[in-house]
């Protein structure tokens, strides 16, 4: 009886293959106009699926037929025994990439609001892919603001920190100077900041770094408290005078809003970049105060030196 059973049971195994194969493969023939263009993958998907195209000029066939399905480092592929006068070869297909909705975006230009979906890309994840979309909304010198991420206000979401503009006077300013060749100061969500190997999530701070006059200027508190693992005590704001302290063993740095003279343990140094106030935060070059305070600091620039990505990684007790 078991041994019936099992036969039954590998028989049915053995007919749903083929019928995966036969039954539910498509067949289907075509014929070509001089000119015309196709789409083979409207008609070869699955392993199985059969396609002739007969050219109408000379009426010649040639056969397709797909023998399996996988994927390389050049993407998802199927793989056909083609077949033509010349003979039957095996060739591969890659299967061209078709961007998905994976969200909305809304946001505010000189002539109106507008609501846009955010497509996939075949080499991000959604979540980079949403983030890479809204950078380039935050660079986009024609953009007022960012209002709205799948319906909800961006001030709501994870990307809050999207919604601090500069001024559009200022956006304009470093809009022209790139154009002229002269600077690129956007602050950025792809720079990369490192402290003994650990990131920086600086963005949990609103605010992003950017460079000014060749130097990476950062928000304070993301650098003091996040990285440098500084308490409160330690890091203080005085806006009595509009300065900032911070305190770590031995060694005392005071910078001031708009001075280019600091001081470490009272002896003053010239910056080349005073710190500033934006967006309601105050930005501090960030080698001058890593390197006061006994770190090493080594600049990776992004591929090809492309502007807005790099990495900076900081070193030391």
């Amino acid at each position: 009886m078991f041994k019936k059973i099992a036969y039954f049971v590998i028989t049915a195994i053995l007919i749903f293959s083929l019928l995966q194969i036969s039954a539910f493969a498509k067949d289907s023939t075509i014929t070509i106009n001089p000119g015309q263009i196709f789409n083979i993958f409207d008609y070869l998907k699955d392993v199985g699926d059969k396609l002739t195209i007969i050219y109408s000029d000379d009426n010649s066939e040639v056969i397709f037929i797909v023998t399996s399905k996988g994927t390389d480092e050049k993407g998802d592929y199927i793989l056909c025994n083609v077949t033509n006068k010349s003979g039957t070869f095996q060739q591969k297909y890659y299967i061209p990439y078709i961007p998905h909705k994976i969200g909305t975006v809304t946001y505010t230009t000189k002539d109106g609001q507008k609501t846009e979906d955010i497509l996939s890309d075949k080499y991000l994840p959604d979540d980079e892919q949403i983030l890479a979309w809204l950078n380039g909304l935050y660079h986009n010198i024609n953009v007022l603001s960012i209002d709205k991420v799948n319906g909800v206000p961006i001030k709501q979401t994870q990307y809050w920190y999207f919604a601090n503009f500069l001024p559009q006077s200022e956006r304009e300013y470093l809009a022209s100077r790139f154009i002229d060749g002269t600077a690129f100061e956007w602050p950025s969500i792809w720079y990369t900041i490192n402290v003994n190997g650990k990131q920086i999530h600086y963005e949990q701070y609103g605010a992003m770094p950017y460079i000014k006059n060749g130097r990476m200027m950062i928000p304070y508190r993301a650098l003091f408290e996040l990285g440098f693992g500084l308490p409160e005590n330690q890091v203080i704001w005085n806006g009595d005078d509009y300065s900032v302290t911070v305190i770590k063993g031995d060694t005392t740095i005071k910078l001031k809003i708009g001075d280019k003279t600091a001081y470490i343990n009272g002896k003053p140094y010239t910056l080349d970049t005073a710190p500033e106030l934006e967006l309601d935060r105050t930005f501090v070059p960030l080698r001058f105060v890593s390197e006061g305070l006994g770190y090493k600091v080594e600049w990776v620039p992004g591929p090809d030196g492309t502007y807005g990505v790099g990495t900076v990684n900081i070193t030391g007790d």
